[in-house]
């Protein structure tokens, strides 16, 4: 996830470490100067960017699946924790019920109920 984070983070101070000014002046017909400025990445920092973004996304993908994994094993723990508390919870009420079967009377009628 740091590593994420960081490559993110180099995604975004690369352009600015890679920019190309280009500034124009031009003389109008009546005397006036005009000056265009165009701001844009020269090609290497503009292919950093592009690899840094998509080891970026390699990242989190990668992480997505762990975390998707993860979430699969601890609901199966999940789930046999359940039946195995369920089976226990089961097994001690039986046992109730043959010690009350054992040491209590019901009367005369107690195997037809």
């Amino acid at each position: 996830m740091l590593r994420a984070l960081l490559l993110l983070l180099f995604i975004g101070v690369t352009p600015l470490v890679g920019c190309e000014v280009e500034t124009q002046r031009e003389v109008e017909s009546d005397g006036d100067t005009d000056v265009d400025t165009e701001i844009g990445f020269d090609d290497e920092a503009e292919a950093a960017a592009q690899d840094a973004a998509a080891d970026a996304e390699a990242g989190l993908e990668r992480l997505g699946d762990d975390l998707e994994a993860g979430a699969a094993e601890a609901g199966a723990a999940i789930e046999g924790a359940a039946q195995d508390a369920g089976e226990a919870i089961e097994g001690a009420a039986q046992d109730v019920a043959d010690t009350v079967d054992e040491n209590i009377d019901l009367g005369d009628n107690a195997e037809d109920q």
